[in-house]
Formats: C-alpha cells, sequence, structure tokens
C-alpha cells in the first residue's frame, strides 16, 4: 500500500524533528561538562540515529527519496564544555531543553501514529514513539537524580 500523503508529510515532519534532535544531542554532549551527562546525550544521538534509518527507510520503500537539509552537518570536535560558561548554559539547563524536545517529539508520533492508514507503518512509528518516551524518561531520571527536576 503506498503512503498517504498525510503520512508522507508526517513521516518527514518526523523524520526533520530526528536529525534536530542527533544535532542538539551530539553538541550537548560536546558542551556538557558531567561525563555521565555526556554519555547520557552520546548515548541518545545513536538512538535518534537509528530512529531516522527507520524513517528514511519507510519513505525509501515507499519511492520518496528524501531530500532533507538537516541530515549532513559538521559534528562537534572534541570537549566544548569550556563554552558553557561563556554562553551562560549549565548541564541541568542541556538536559531540561532536551526533555522538552523529547516531550514534542513523542507528541509528534503521536499524531503520526493516530493519522497513519498502514497498520505495518504504525507499529513502526509506535515503537518509536516508546523510545521517544524512554528518552524523555532518561533524561527525567538524570534531571531528577541531581536534584534538577523536584516532583511535588
Amino acid at each position: 500500500m503506498p503512503l498517504t500523503n498525510k503520512e508522507q508529510t508526517l513521516i518527514e515532519d518526523n523524520l526533520n524533528a530526528e536529525y534536530l534532535c542527533i544535532r542538539k544531542y551530539e553538541q550537548y554532549a560536546a558542551m556538557a561538562s558531567d561525563q555521565n551527562i555526556k554519555q547520557v546525550f552520546t548515548d541518545l544521538a545513536n538512538k535518534e540515529t537509528q530512529h531516522a534509518n527507520t524513517l528514511k527507510g519507510i519513505l525509501n520503500q515507499n519511492g520518496v527519496n528524501p531530500q532533507n537539509i538537516f541530515e549532513t552537518y559538521d559534528k562537534p570536535q572534541g570537549d566544548l564544555s569550556n563554552i558553557q560558561n561563556s554562553l551562560g548554559i549549565t548541564d541541568a539547563q542541556l538536559l531540561n531543553d532536551a526533555l522538552s524536545t523529547e516531550k514534542h517529539v513523542s507528541s509528534s508520533y503521536n499524531n503520526a501514529v493516530l493519522e497513519s492508514v498502514d497498520p505495518n507503518i504504525r507499529k513502526q512509528l509506535q515503537h518509536i514513539q516508546q523510545e521517544e518516551q524512554g528518552h524523555a524518561e532518561t533524561l527525567f531520571n538524570a534531571m531528577q537524580s541531581r536534584g534538577w527536576y523536584k516532583v511535588q
């Protein structure tokens, strides 16, 4: 069954979000000062790359060759944690921004899941959405364990 126009648009939108996450998490891994937080961002960037590859695969299988300006860029090189002070950014802010991003991305996948006609595509999108929720949980736990997210 070919993709509907709506499915194609939703998948391309989510692909854009995945590339944004990859870029953001690679940059945050370079900027974070805490080694454990650097690793969290590195791990998330790798998982988001898997999601992007899945979405590209869906599009390719349906004859769509995605041309995405966000796919390639120059990755940050080395440890950039020294720029945190000059930018006024903390590890807590990096984690909080990433958590907000994951909330948005999960919501975007929710729309794609609900508006997908093809049950196989819907299942793949549901799987990615669950993983995105897991990413949010990882970020939440990293913040909460450091006292940066208070649940009252």
